[in-house]
């Protein structure tokens, strides 16, 4: 204990409480997980972001399809993943389970092979979702249109895609939702920025883009939604489960 506590006790303990009120331990455990969790949130976003890059750029060429960004558009997409919604993330405030859970293995890796799986498969989807975006609008529009769709949708994939970091488990609509300011001040940043660089004249020449009508942005909205939609039925699945292995 922190004032009761012999000199010899304190140097010879892991830890030492500030005062001799225990509820101190437990207001410190609660912030240690809050912050692992914060910290595993930031990294599934931008690991999960990169990835769908990558294989959106990498899959184009094969499938016949042309570059899908531009060197300006890759570098907003960087900073979407590095800068405001990442960080806001690590921002996070605890979780009102967060107590409930058992402890973990203090030798469990934090990119554990179902985490790493919840990566790939997030990126996968984006590369799909984008790629059949780009492919299907150039059938139907000119390439400059179709190219600055596929844009947007693997903007808003990244909007959507928060919430899916936000909780490994648990359901994005719960009471926390909007328990972080600054994580939608942040995604409204971007949904700012990105309507900028698509009607903006001095943004869509430094981005290469063109005008998209509403039609356009229902789609984008659409298709980016199901990395939120698909993740929220595997996790209702899971509960269900949990549920009838615990009954």
């Amino acid at each position: 204990m922190g004032n009761a506590g012999t000199e010899v006790a304190k140097e010879a303990a892991d830890m030492v409480l500030t005062d001799d009120n225990f509820a101190t331990m437990v207001r410190a455990i609660k912030e240690g997980r809050s912050l692992y969790s914060n910290i595993v949130k930031f990294i599934r976003f931008q690991l999960s972001t990169t990835v769908g890059a990558i294989l959106t750029v990498f899959w184009a060429p094969f499938l016949g399809l042309p570059d899908p960004f531009n060197p300006i558009q890759i570098l907003w997409v960087a900073m979407i993943m590095d800068d405001p919604p990442a960080v806001a993330l690590g921002l996070d405030p605890a979780r009102p389970e967060v107590m409930e859970e058992p402890p973990r293995n203090p030798k469990e890796m934090l990119l554990t092979l179902r985490r790493v799986g919840q990566v790939l498969v997030f990126g996968t989807i984006m590369m799909i979702g984008t790629l059949g975006v780009l492919y299907f609008d150039l059938q139907i529009s000119s390439k400059e249109h179709a190219l600055t769709l596929a844009f947007t949708t693997f903007v808003l994939f990244q909007v959507f895609n928060v919430f899916n970091a936000r909780s490994e488990n648990m359901s994005a609509f719960n009471g926390g939702m909007f328990g972080n300011r600054m994580l939608w001040i942040s995604l409204i940043g971007i949904l700012s920025f990105q309507t900028a660089a698509v009607y903006w004249m001095p943004a869509t020449e430094i981005f290469q883009t063109t005008a998209l009508s509403a039609h356009d942005w229902g789609v984008a909205f659409v298709v980016a939604s199901s990395i939120l939609v698909l993740e929220e039925m595997c996790k209702a699945a899971g509960r269900i489960r949990s549920r009838l292995l615990g009954a």
